[in-house]
């Protein structure tokens, strides 16, 4: 057996954090194949390698691996990501932070550089430090116990193990897994119990040294605003309307605005808060910024993208509303005429259609198409800003703003109230008292797209304001559909994800986790017989 003791399992971790599989790098590219070779040495996968497949593509790559307990159909999918964040953030460190083992050797020889609340708790536990150590290898590698003790035949089911690139950014890889996830279901006949992902358990503040399980994971949705001022010169600042200034005004409304928050239990979502806002100006000059564009962060768990919509685009009109009366108010203040002027406010669905109205579908489709040919090595939010503005052009008055959504979308998941989930709660929390349940992990992942959740109508809402939809960026929303597993995370303990302080404890993650984990799946076989 390679992946069962705690050395065995440690020792696997240095080598995948030493694999610098930064999203959208060389090294994210190759980690599947070296994964493959790992898995190579279990004598099932040399004795059935067609179970054992890496799929490449530019949409998203990943790797699948099948466990066949003959004579069963019931499967638990296992998901997980290997992809991770950048590393500048570890400034003089930068060179050593795929580097378990000196990277850790500096911070427990100079502990002072660790978060205050994090000393005592230090000294008390096995920690190793790296990135990608918590987020998320260390989650791989307990799967990869769990997958060996599959392959020898002592798991009473199918395992298929899935592990994913681009879960950091845009989730391409998961998106792209989906239609094998549900190949093999078909092919083989399976039936998909369960959807089990090893996220790391989340600290809820500084000094929380709770373990969790998630019964679900939260959702993101991207508001995104294209403000269209008019120009003028900054010696005659009332002549027009700049749109930095309605991108400070939305940005004044939604940031931490608190109606879009949500308390269930013990957990509420983080505020909306701003991710982008920058005018569109290509070089300096003294013409005031006819354009801006602002992108918000807005986390969900139960509200209904629908009502969501509707209470951003309430918002947008408010703050249009607001832009005005400031406007005039100052006019009068400096003793000038202002520039007379109402601000529309449209969706991307209303936009597209006043395109389709003057050029027809084939043209609005042909211009989409040549917005994203200048858009080339742009990235997602880019290549939706440059259609808005393509389309800019076929609004009625000026100044205007824009709503639309910019990728990616994650939809809100949660079987808190399946049967058989709580079950499984219930005996994890028999199993070791000290974890607790959550209902949504709180950092995004791809959960998301494990279970369907989003109504016919919620979908087209979407679709219908994502301009690049369809275009480049898509949900297979039928597929999900058709998939509809429960889902459950359970996962490893540490700290500080997307930081140069990430770091795992070694004694729960590689000591307790994977024999719980085998207990878990174990019991989701006898409970779904």
């Amino acid at each position: 057996m390679f992946w069962q003791t705690k050395p065995q399992l440690s020792d696997l971790l240095a080598r995948l954090v030493s694999i610098p599989s930064i999203t959208g790098t060389e090294s994210e590219a190759i980690f599947p194949d070296l994964l493959a070779l790992e898995l190579k040495k279990l004598p099932y996968f040399q004795e059935n390698a067609h179970h054992l497949n890496v799929h490449n593509s530019e949409d998203g790559s990943f790797l699948s691996a099948f466990v066949e307990k003959k004579g069963s159909k019931k499967t638990i999918v296992m998901i997980s990501h290997f992809d991770v964040v950048g590393v500048d953030d570890y400034g003089q460190l930068k060179e050593f932070a795929f580097n378990m083992e000196k990277l850790t050797e500096f911070y427990h020889n100079d502990p002072g550089l660790l978060p205050d609340a994090f000393r005592e708790e230090f000294q008390s536990g096995e920690w190793v430090f790296g990135r990608g150590s918590m987020d998320m290898k260390a989650g791989i590698v307990a799967q990869l116990s769990l997958l060996e003790k599959a392959a020898e035949g002592k798991i009473d089911g199918n395992l298929l193990f899935v592990t994913v690139s681009d879960e950091e950014v845009s989730s391409k890889g998961m998106l792209k897994a989906i239609d094998e996830i549900l190949r093999l279901k078909e092919e083989h006949g399976l039936e998909y119990i369960l959807c089990l992902n090893s996220e790391p358990s989340f600290k809820e503040h500084p000094h929380d040294t709770n373990k969790y399980m998630y019964t679900g994971t939260i959702g993101k949705m991207m508001p995104s605003f294209l403000c269209i001022g008019q120009e003028t010169h900054v010696g005659e600042p009332f002549a027009g309307l700049n749109a930095s200034l309605m991108a400070a005004a939305l940005t004044m409304e939604f940031e931490l605005n608190s109606n879009f928050a949500e308390t269930i239990g013990e957990e509420r979502t983080p505020a909306l808060t701003n991710l982008m806002m920058r005018d569109l100006k290509a070089g300096y000059n003294v013409q005031t910024p006819t354009s801006a564009v602002v992108m918000y962060n807005l986390l969900y768990m139960e509200k209904k993208p629908e009502e969501l919509a509707n209470g951003i685009l309430a918002v947008t009109k408010k703050a249009a509303g607001k832009i005005v009366d400031l406007y005039q108010s100052r006019a009068e203040e400096a003793g000038v005429h202002g520039l007379p002027f109402n601000i529309a406010v449209y969706t991307w669905d209303e936009l597209y259609a006043k395109g389709v109205y003057s050029i027809g579908a084939e043209g609005a489709e042909q211009l989409i198409a040549s917005a994203l040919a200048a858009a080339t090595g742009e990235d997602e939010r880019g290549k939706t800003l440059r259609i808005v503005q393509e389309f800019s052009g076929f609004v009625d008055s000026r100044p205007c703003i824009v709503f639309y959504f910019s990728p990616p979308f994650y939809p809100a998941v949660s079987s808190r109230n399946s049967q058989f989930i709580q079950l499984l709660a219930s005996f994890v929390k028999r199993e070791n008292e000290a974890i607790i349940e959550r209902g949504f992990f709180p950092g995004l992942c791809d959960l998301s797209y494990a279970s369907a959740s989003m109504s016919e109508q919620d979908a087209r809402i979407l679709a219908g304001n994502m301009p690049l939809y369809g275009q480049g960026y898509s949900i297979p929303f039928d597929s999900i559909k058709k998939l509809d597993m429960p889902v459950f995370n359970l996962g490893p303990y540490g700290a500080d994800p997307h930081q140069k302080t990430e770091r795992l404890e070694l004694g729960f993650s590689f000591s307790t986790l994977p024999e719980l984990l085998e207990k878990l799946v174990q019991q989701a076989f006898r409970l779904s017989k």
